[in-house]
């Protein structure tokens, strides 16, 4: 006998066997999920979005705009690394990562170079994600990826011609057309905030003039201000809600969408003061017997929006490279694969 805690008393009286896991019910097995990041101007966000749109996780980091290259690459590592943890704890594997990044970008997120991070300037992106989670890697610009969300799981879902809207740090955007995201010739289709609405107003970092950015994002309220867009005075906030409404009236008579969704911490922050003067500012400018009728409604997403995108990004590249592979593998006469 044993003085080992009764474990060899129990072993003697056949209460252990030799193989125990043979005891066990198999193991569950874990449920596909994409590894969602989202690269903002302020923030990187990384969460676990199921193929359902459910956002299981998330962590965040801020940016710091004085570091180098390789310092905001270690601040997402992190949290990228906290995520792909966490995802036994929630019964998920990570099958995709999906990434929806500020612009400009290049193919896939190949390159990138976000607004307010300077040091990212044509930055392997996707590679460098690639080698990090070993994993196949899906990129697109952030505005688009909100536009799939809000599509998918929001404000826009049922139609089928809109535009998705960030009134934040900066100014994003996604158009749809029938049913599909638009592109553009680079990727980078949907810069509303590039949109004239105030000319000979402020220069706007891209060098023109009364750009929406220049005239309406939290960078510009602030240097009109001279106070953070979160102590905004009734006049700015009307004013930032009629620019946002002047663009989105020039999207609606242009493109013929029912819908502007606008999320963002600076409209949402501005709340009904902001889309009531955006309303109204669209209903003036958009006459057309197609556009007349068009709204602008807040993002039901709100700040879980830019991870399920970039969630819905990775399935569809996901997708994508599995229908890709579906259609090379031979097939037997009934159609099946062989």
């Amino acid at each position: 006998m044993s003085d080992g805690g009764g474990v060899a008393d129990d072993a003697d009286r056949g209460v252990f066997f030799d193989e125990p896991t043979g005891q066990l019910d198999p193991p569950k097995p874990l449920a596909p999920a994409v590894l969602a990041i989202d690269i903002s101007a302020n923030k990187f966000s990384a969460g676990l979005v199921t193929t359902k749109g459910d956002l299981a996780d998330r962590s965040i980091a801020l940016v710091d705009p004085d570091v180098g290259p390789e310092a905001h690459f270690r601040r997402l590592t992190t949290i990228v690394e906290q995520q792909v943890e966490l995802a036994d704890r929630h019964e998920l594997r990570v099958a995709a990562v999906g990434i929806g990044c500020a612009g400009p970008i290049g193919p896939n997120c190949d390159t990138v170079s976000p607004a307010g991070i300077s040091s990212w300037r044509d930055f392997p992106l996707r590679e460098r994600v690639s080698e990090l989670t070993a994993t196949r890697v899906y990129g697109d610009l952030d505005g688009k990826a909100m536009a799939m969300a809000e599509g998918w799981k929001g404000a826009a879902q049922g139609l089928s011609s809109y535009c998705v809207m960030s009134v934040s740090t900066t100014i994003s955007a996604g158009i749809v057309l029938d049913g599909e995201v638009i592109d553009g010739a680079s990727g980078n289709a949907g810069q509303v905030g590039h949109i004239i609405v105030e000319p000979n107003g402020r220069r706007c970092g891209c060098g023109a003039r009364g750009c929406l950015e220049a005239e309406a994002s939290g960078l510009a309220i602030e240097a009109i201000t001279g106070r953070s867009p979160t102590e905004p005075t009734y006049e700015i906030m009307q004013r930032t809600g009629r620019l946002v409404g002047r663009a989105a009236a020039t999207l609606c008579n242009l493109l013929d969408l029912e819908l502007v969704v606008v999320g963002g911490g600076v409209a949402l922050g501005f709340a009904a003061t902001f889309f009531n003067a955006a309303q109204e500012e669209l209903s003036s400018d958009a006459r057309l017997p197609y556009s007349k009728q068009a709204r602008i409604t807040p993002t039901r997403l709100a700040d879980r929006g830019a991870l399920i995108g970039a969630g819905a990004v990775g399935i569809k590249g996901w997708g994508r490279d599995r229908a890709k592979v579906a259609r090379a593998q031979p097939t037997t006469r009934e159609g099946r694969p062989g």
